[in-house]
């Protein structure tokens, strides 16, 4: 059993635990919507693994380009930008000038996701694989954007945004540790996989209960 098998199968056990929990306490529990669509990216990340521990598993070929593993790692950050870009970020950037500097400085986040993917661009891995790449890194830094800027962000009425900025670090973590994965499966650095694919099975767990523990106090 290779590295890479080993470590999607932690994240597909991790990821499966942080949507059953999600649907647990999202959806039966009726939480905010906010809450409910994190829950969606945790299902996208479980499918995604998923599909490559299947064909794994069945001694199939799995392409280094585009597949239903990009597909859903697509879905994970699409889903969190969604909930940030659509739902949260309205309530507490309002447009004016004095939350400019905010918005600058937040851009430093698909900057790193950006220089991130160098590495995969000047490889020697396919063209399918590198655009497949790409694909993940743009949907990654559209959605590191929002994360990070509501860590930077100031708060604003009834602690909304102070209460959700352990998650908001969690959901920027998880692009990251993607990107780093992306480097270590396209150079073959096995230590660099083992630590990211851990990382990202921890963030998995934890994600959704920082976040249901931030929303909890918005209520208080």
């Amino acid at each position: 059993m290779n590295a890479e098998l080993i470590i999607n199968i932690c994240i597909l056990t991790a990821s499966l635990f942080g949507f059953l929990y999600g649907v647990k306490k999202t959806f039966l529990a009726k939480a905010p919507l906010y809450a409910r669509m994190i829950t969606g990216a945790l299902a996208c990340m479980m499918l995604s693994r998923l599909s490559y521990v299947i064909r794994e598993a069945a001694g199939l070929y799995f392409p280094r380009g585009f597949h239903v593993n990009i597909l859903g790692c697509i879905g994970i950050f699409l889903f969190l930008l969604t909930a940030n870009m659509g739902v949260m970020d309205g309530i507490a950037d309002d447009g004016s000038t004095r939350y400019a500097k905010y918005r600058i400085t937040a851009l430093a986040a698909p900057a790193v996701i950006a220089l991130l993917y160098l590495p995969v661009l000047f490889s020697e891995q396919s063209m399918a694989y590198k655009i497949s790449c790409a694909a993940v890194s743009a949907a990654a830094a559209y959605s590191s954007y929002y994360n990070f800027k509501h860590v930077i962000f100031p708060d604003v009425d009834f602690g909304i945004i102070k209460s959700i900025r352990s998650y908001n670090l969690a959901a920027f973590g998880l692009a990251i540790l993607h990107m780093a994965e992306m480097i270590a499966i396209c150079y073959e650095w096995n230590i660099l996989l083992v630590i990211s694919g851990l990382l990202l099975a921890a963030d998995s767990v934890a994600i959704l209960p920082l976040l249901l523990r931030g929303i909890r106090r918005w209520t208080v």
